[in-house]
């Protein structure tokens, strides 16, 4: 999983380049964990080298990109910073904290995910992040990002993924914590949910892949600030 912060002070920009990352996961099998930022002091104010690639917008109303970035790379000599500009002329300054590359304004898909996949290759090679199982006829290997959802019944547990259902007798308490980094929430006791794989929300349940995950009313608040938190 990579992490990739967008620092962008205008919504419908913000939404454009979310949208492309999630187009770019689907097609390349990729995992992004993306936070986003409405200005450089926002990132800045937390920032302790905790991403892989900035995708930095240039001119905001309190703190430029270029002003931001360079006290991210008094923290962070290694992170990848792409700057997004209206103009050109602008990106010259990123030669001042060596920038990886800039996006010009208005941006394109294919533009976009050519630049982001020269950036993901410059990267260390990271393995896909998976979760090892003890099952009825030895170990297997699965990956993470295609887990929907945990069900206990019992001392079993059973793990939906996109592929299947793996049963396996494992403590739940030892799932929810080997998972929790990876966007999961326990909305119930007897159910561990992939957040990201969420599509809905009604008065009880909460939709994944077509399935029904119930929500307790003890847990609903907790789950819907998640939620939006992760949107």
């Amino acid at each position: 999983m990579y992490r990739i912060a967008v620092v962008e002070d205008e919504q419908v920009f913000a939404d454009t380049l979310k949208g492309f990352l999630v187009s770019f996961e689907e097609e390349s099998g990729v995992c992004f964990d993306t936070a986003i930022f409405r200005d450089g002091e926002d990132i800045v104010e937390a920032y302790h080298a905790q991403f892989d690639i900035i995708l930095m917008d240039i001119q905001m109303r309190f703190m430029n990109g270029i002003d931001a970035a360079k006290e991210i790379r008094e923290r962070d000599p290694a992170v990848l910073i792409m700057f997004i500009t209206n103009a050109a002329e602008f990106a010259i300054k990123g030669y001042e904290v060596r920038a990886f590359d800039y996006l010009l304004k208005p941006l394109s898909y294919t533009v976009f995910s050519a630049k982001l996949r020269l950036a993901l290759d410059s990267l260390p090679q990271k393995k896909e992040d998976t979760l090892l199982l003890n099952v009825a006829d030895g170990v297997r290997r699965i990956s993470i990002r295609r887990i929907l959802y945990v069900e206990s019944q019992g001392h079993t547990m059973y793990i939906v993924t996109k592929d299947g259902t793996e049963t396996v007798h494992v403590k739940m308490s030892d799932l929810e914590k080997e998972l929790a980094p990876y966007h999961f929430f326990r909305c119930n006791k007897g159910y561990l949910v992939n957040m990201d794989a969420v599509e809905s929300v009604d008065s009880s349940d909460c939709i994944v892949a077509g399935h029904r995950v119930p929500i307790s009313r003890r847990k609903r608040a907790e789950f819907m600030d998640y939620l939006t938190a992760i949107i």
